[in-house]
Formats: structure tokens, sequence, C-alpha cells
């Protein structure tokens, strides 16, 4: 990174061109301002067409300077093909990366949403990448290779776009930072870092060898995969693509996708199709990489962890589980078991085997908060993956440190809570995370020294190379940190926060 000698912006050399961004100045006098550099153009635009289906390819060379400050303007692109850049200004020689994958079922959210603005993380001395990836069918549908006519043979084995993305903004990340005025960074200490479903991309990312030089730490964060794979959602597919092209479902069904059959749809009936197979899938991610095999992650230092109330409040889920806890409250007053037993329907469906599933009934009855199907959502479809991941590492001797956030009554810890604490932005949308926080979040979390400075410290550490502060996760003891969000910053741990859903759910798939 340089800077312009006429205006003194930040100029960033990309392996396309020089980019021109933005200082945002630091509140705390004393501490070093941080440029931004926003959407960054890192792959070929994907417009429409066939190209919205196309392997990826870096970005056409420009001329000049490319307007890349933080305005609204370039914040309101959303731009698939694009990264947006934290750098430290006047930090000690390369610094070390780390590159953001954001979350969103595989199909919403972008890099950069108000939460992963990345300032804070680079006054700690790193530089922050938070990539873009394609979602929905233009991410995640496999699709046939040149000359092939159809998506169905091998499809649980495809190759995805939104993965390809993110393995282009990898090498962008190491091509940039061996530029002169590029980043200010150290390609051999790049940390990949994702939530929810960036959590899987991390863990996916970490079984592909393509990926192997190009990370050498991972943070997963309630990592979050579909149970289930494209050739049992063959029908499925085909009936959503075939609505959304106005056509009567019964006729047609038989034909395959392919690149030319999307690339004819108008954007209306490509986001039709895919919100009719959405709602064809509520119980699971509609799409998503798969099959994940935790025996194959690459043994590189990993921070996981989870929220230990993930879904229970989750809207759909948690109406149910109010609607029968109302119904039953009504007469006697019967505990939780009660409640779970009658939605063990429900939860065979979310995948708890018949041979568990009394058990699973008790500890979901009697876990506060008292929610059995938000809990089994959430264990099932997240904490159940951050538990494969460790035990997978742990099995191999890789280097795992797991950690969870737990609540207090009044003040669960549910999913996403952990990102406005990682990037220090609980001052923003305030009705937002305290949603996700509970009441008074700023006050209760963000203080000095408070539970979200100590996650941020963590994570801040790992990316330097420095190892947590606690026991790694390990037979038998299955060690992991607390935190809590209920704002006790003590230093705590527990052991083995994932033994239910070890012992009881059975495999991912």
């Amino acid at each position: 990174m340089r800077t312009d000698p006429a205006t003194g912006d930040p100029l960033l050399c990309t392996p396309s061109g020089t980019v021109r961004g933005s200082w945002r100045e630091d509140p705390d006098a004393g501490r070093h301002r941080v440029a931004v550099f926003r959407a960054v153009p890192v792959a070929a635009p994907f417009d429409s067409g066939d190209v919205l289906f196309a392997t990826p390819r870096p970005a056409p060379a420009w001329e000049g300077t490319l307007d890349c400050t933080d305005t609204a303007g370039r914040r309101g692109l959303r731009a698939a093909h694009t990264a947006t850049v934290y750098c430290p200004s006047g930090g000690p020689g390369a610094l070390p990366v780390m590159a953001w994958v954001h979350g969103g079922r595989f199909e919403t959210g972008h890099a950069d949403e108000p939460w992963y603005d990345g300032c804070a993380l680079a006054r700690e001395g790193c530089v922050v990448v938070a990539m873009n990836y394609r979602k929905r069918f233009e991410g995640f549908l496999p699709l046939p290779g040149p000359g092939a006519q159809g998506a169905e043979e091998g499809a649980d084995a495809a190759t995805f776009r939104g993965v390809e993305d993110l393995l282009l903004g990898l090498r962008w990340i190491r091509d940039c930072a061996g530029i002169a005025g590029g980043l200010d960074a150290d390609a051999d200490r790049v940390t990949l870092a994702g939530q929810s479903a960036g959590g899987a991309l991390v863990a996916w990312l970490l079984t592909d060898p393509r990926a192997t030089d190009l990370f050498h730490r991972a943070v997963l964060m309630s990592p979050g995969a579909p149970r289930r794979g494209w050739t049992q959602r063959r029908l499925t597919t085909r009936l959503a693509l075939r609505a959304g092209r106005g056509g009567r479902t019964g006729r047609g069904v038989a034909r395959a996708p392919s690149v030319d059959m999307l690339a004819s749809l108008t954007p209306t009936q490509l986001s039709a199709s895919y919100r009719r197979f959405a709602r064809m899938h509520l119980t699971d991610c509609a799409v998503g990489v798969y099959p994940l095999d935790p025996g194959t992650l690459r043994a590189v230092p990993v921070l996981v962890g989870t929220m230990h109330d993930e879904f229970v409040r989750f809207p759909l889920v948690r109406q149910t589980d109010g609607l029968l806890r109302r119904v039953l409250g009504r007469g006697l007053r019967l505990p939780g078991t009660v409640d779970a037993r009658l939605l063990a329907p429900s939860m065979l469906g979310l995948g708890v085997p018949l041979r568990h599933l009394r058990a699973w009934c008790r500890v979901v009855g009697t876990t506060a908060p008292v929610h059995p199907l938000g809990r089994t959502v959430g264990d099932r479809t997240i904490r159940r993956w951050a538990s494969a991941v460790a035990e997978a590492l742990a099995g191999t001797g890789g280097q795992v440190w797991a950690y969870e956030f737990r609540g207090r009554p009044g003040i669960p810890a549910q999913h996403c809570a952990e990102l406005p604490l990682l990037f220090d932005r609980l001052d923003v949308d305030t009705t937002e995370v305290e949603a996700v926080c509970g009441p008074d979040a700023q006050h209760r979390l963000g203080r000095p020294g408070g539970v979200g400075e100590q996650f941020r410290t963590t994570v801040v550490d790992f990316v330097h190379g420095r190892d947590p502060d606690w026991e790694p996760f390990g037979t038998p003891a299955r060690t992991a940190r607390v935190f809590d969000m209920g704002g006790d910053a003590q230093d705590a741990t527990t052991r083995d926060p994932w033994r239910a859903v070890r012992t009881l759910l059975g495999p991912l798939y």
C-alpha cells in the first residue's frame, strides 16, 4: 500500500490495476488510521447469462486509478466479484491476514454488511480482506462440465462455483501481497475465517488440496452445511426451475439443469425458481457444499466454536415451541420433556436417530431455555458440524481449540451474536444487535476488558500466530473456553460441550 502524494489518499496496487481508498480515522487518539478499499474487483463480473455460471476469471486490467473509496454507493454494489480490504497504516513490516467469509445460508449476505467492518481488527495489526462469492443456484447448483448432458451423475462430488470464487480470492490475496505497493501482508500468514455458511466454506476449503498453500490457520464460527445432497433433490430442482420458467410443473420435469437452461432465464425467473426451491427445503440449507468429509480436513491450527442456544429463537421453530408451551400451560404444569416428546416426529425429520430419540427428548426438554424444536434445529444444523470438525482434527493429532458462548436467563447465546463482538460493532443498528445479543448489549458486552474484547483478542491473537491460552481440544477432556453472554468476563472452561450432539445425533449424513 502507498499514499497518493497529491491527495494523501491510500492507494493499493492489485494484479489488475491500482485502486484508491479512504482513510478511516481512529476514534482513539494515538492509534493508527485504517485504509479502506471498498468493493475492489477480484474477478471478472458475473453479469448475466452463462457468465453467471462460469468458472471465475481474474478481473481484467484497467487503466488509471479505480475509485474504491468507502462511500455509500460503493457499499451498495454488493457484487460477488469483489472484496473489501482494511489495511492498518504504518504497520511494522508484513502483517498477517484475516480472510473473512460471510454467512447467510449460502443464499444471502455480503461482505459489505455493516457487521463485517474490519477496522477494529485492522487496528490490532491485521490486514482484513472480506471476500464475496456467488450464492444460490449461481454458486452452488451442480452443473455439467463441457460436453456433458446433465447434472445428475456425480452431482454430490461437484465443483461449486462459490468455492471457486473463494479460491480465486485467496490467490488474489497471495498475488496482491507480492506486488510493490500492494497489501502490506505476509502471504505465508493467512487465516481463513467464517461464520455459519461461511464457517462451512472454511471447512470445505480445508479439504481442498488446491487451497493448501493459500491459508495457514482457520477459524470456524458456528459452521453449518446441508444434510442432504443434490442426488436427493433432483426432482425439487427440476420442479422449481420448470415453474420459474412459467411452465406447468407436470410437464418437462425430466430435463436436467444445464448452463444453457439457466442462462436462458431472466434474473426474475432465476430468483423465483430459487425461492420456490428453498421453500421446499425449509428444514435444511437449500443449497451449499456437500458432502463434507471431516476425515480429510487439513491439519492446520483451527479455532472452532458455537453458540449454546443457536436457533432457540429462530422465528418458525420459536413459534412452534411457544405455541406448544402455551397450550400445555393451560392445564397441568407439565415438564419440558412432554413438549419434546410431542415434537418427536419433527425431531426424526431433522435427523435425530430413532434409537436415541428418547434420550434426546430428555436432553432438549431439560436444557434451559427449554425450546425443544429450536434446540434440535440449532444442534443438528450447527453444533453437530462444529463437534465433527473438532473430533476429526483432534483424532488426527491436529491443533484445535474449541469455544462456546453460553447464555443466561433471558439472554440466550444465539446464532450470529458473536459477530458484533468480533468486529466491535455493538453500536451499529442497535435494534438488530439487541435482537441477537439481548438488551443493553453495548454496556454488558462492549465495556473495556469485557466479553466482546476478550473474544476479539482471542481471534486477533490467533491470526497473529499465537495459540489460545486454554487447553487444546482433545480426548478425553474435550476442553472448551466459555464466553458468557451475560457479560461475565472471567476466564472459564468447560469439558465436552458437544457431548449430547456427538453421542445422540448420529453421523452428519
